[in-house]
């Protein structure tokens, strides 16, 4: 019998826990803060276990037992218990991104005999995975890759599309929060554009998905590291974006000049949020959305503004919080209001584009490679599914032998994306492509189903 320690029991652990305790010879242990989380992914099934571990503690004596360890922390948490897998020769799964200090245990990790795969779920993870297949399929044909565009959107599905926001919480307010003042680098046209944190959300542009309409993008972290993560040196284009629903970048800078990432912890007691609004713009009397507008240099009747006051930021209702930051008090917000109804669908967006030139042919095309993929009405999100499902296909090939990978890796190597971008398709989540001839020939569109074998996840 396999022994599978899940460390998490988020909103992404349930498809990843129900996934590897479908195979009749592992069993899975499920460490949660919260008992009732991790109750809640095991769900009573056989060959689960649920028990309560603070990871901000010491995690070895969790772990020893474990064949395979799956981290579903937190970031900030994700060190600690790669250290502790080292230590203990227990090779680990992640989701998350494989910071500096987690790839310097490459070496220990390799002196350990371990594997620590890391990004290994949607974003990042199945965009590794789709991009490098393709990339590869590519250059096998002759062409080289002279740019590079991913995007990537965790949505409502349009009939759930039911706030003014346009969105509804997939995974951590925090982690939201956090990623609206990161800063980010890409090339374009072979020049390094950098935008610094506090105006990501104001270098957006507007991006149309065939079939799904028009959404926001703006960049996404660093895009640099990726010429030589994908092995394409002459792309002189590299961007990664994020997909929101027109209106969502204006209002949320706008808030961010509300100070809404403030963490200084306050005296809260007594207070409104209106009270905490006038506090966080210095206006302590009079009408305060006219205020707010002034500061936000807003007419009152603007959308963000609408957006804003229905969040509850100026409403005259007890915070109901004796201590917190004003962070605090918009994440509770956020809980409130962007929260999903019973039975609502959510929606998963992801696409690539590459321009590649044909030496041989005198031709450059863009390819196109898209992911459109629904959340169960009632069951798993997508954003579970597809973050959960790599996690638990990359531990169940480390249980069966089928990946002999030492040190800290991410997957970008065959062994580990062909297979389980195989399974991946095997249970619906699929890329459809196409093409475009932009020089050298006459232009023409395909899509999977066409003329061309479906490449870059099934």
């Amino acid at each position: 019998m396999k022994r599978v320690v899940v460390l998490g029991a988020g909103r992404v652990s349930s498809p990843c826990v129900g996934h590897l305790l479908g195979k009749p010879d592992i069993q899975v242990r499920v460490y949660d803060i919260v008992p009732a989380n991790a109750a809640r992914v095991v769900a009573g099934r056989p060959r689960g276990e649920s028990l309560q571990l603070d990871a901000s503690k010491p995690v070895g004596p969790a772990i020893r037992e474990a064949d395979v360890v799956i981290n579903l922390l937190p970031a900030p948490l994700q060190l600690d218990v790669a250290r502790a897998c080292v230590e203990e020769r227990k090779p680990l799964v992640s989701a998350c991104y494989a910071t500096e200090p987690i790839k310097a245990l490459d070496k220990p990790a390799r002196e350990a005999g371990i594997l620590i795969l890391m990004e290994m779920g949607l974003d990042p993870g199945i965009d590794h995975m789709s991009a490098v297949k393709f990339i590869r399929e590519v250059e096998a044909e002759g062409g080289r890759v002279k740019g590079f565009f991913s995007w990537c959107g965790a949505l409502p599905a349009p009939e759930a599309n039911t706030n003014p926001f346009g969105y509804k919480l997939s995974w951590s307010p925090g982690d939201l929060v956090g990623t609206l003042r990161r800063p980010a680098r890409f090339l374009k046209g072979g020049h390094v554009v950098s935008i610094q944190g506090d105006a990501l959300l104001e270098n957006y542009t507007l991006k149309e998905i065939e079939g799904l309409g028009w959404f926001e993008e703006y960049p996404n972290g660093d895009a640099l590291g990726y010429a030589e993560i994908y092995g394409i040196p002459d792309a002189a284009d590299l961007f990664r974006g994020t997909l929101r629903y027109p209106g969502w970048c204006e209002t949320l800078r706008k808030m961010l000049h509300l100070r809404i990432h403030d963490d200084e912890p306050r005296d809260l007691s007594g207070l409104t949020f209106a009270d905490l609004t006038r506090a966080m713009i210095g206006e302590p009397a009079g009408d305060l959305k006219a205020a707010v507008a002034r500061r936000l240099g807003l007419d009152e009747y603007s959308t963000a503004m609408k957006r804003i006051e229905w969040l509850g930021l100026l409403s005259d209702r007890p915070i109901g919080r004796k201590r917190g930051s004003m962070r605090d008090v918009v994440l509770d917000l956020f809980l409130e209001k962007l929260g999903w109804s019973e039975g609502e669908r959510d929606l998963v967006v992801m696409q690539h584009e590459y321009i590649v030139e044909y030496p041989c042919a005198g031709v450059t095309k863009r390819h196109t490679s898209l992911l459109v993929d629904y959340g169960v009405p009632g069951g798993d999100t997508s954003v579970a599914r597809t973050t959960g499902l790599p996690v638990a296909l990359a531990a169940e090939m480390i249980l069966r032998g089928r990946l002999d990978l030492v040190g800290v890796h991410i997957p970008v190597h065959p062994r580990v994306y062909e297979p389980i971008l195989a399974d991946l398709a095997s249970m619906g989540i699929v890329f459809r492509h196409g093409e475009k001839t932009l020089r050298g020939g006459p232009a023409r569109r395909e899509s999977a189903g066409g003329t061309r074998a479906p490449r870059g996840g099934g």
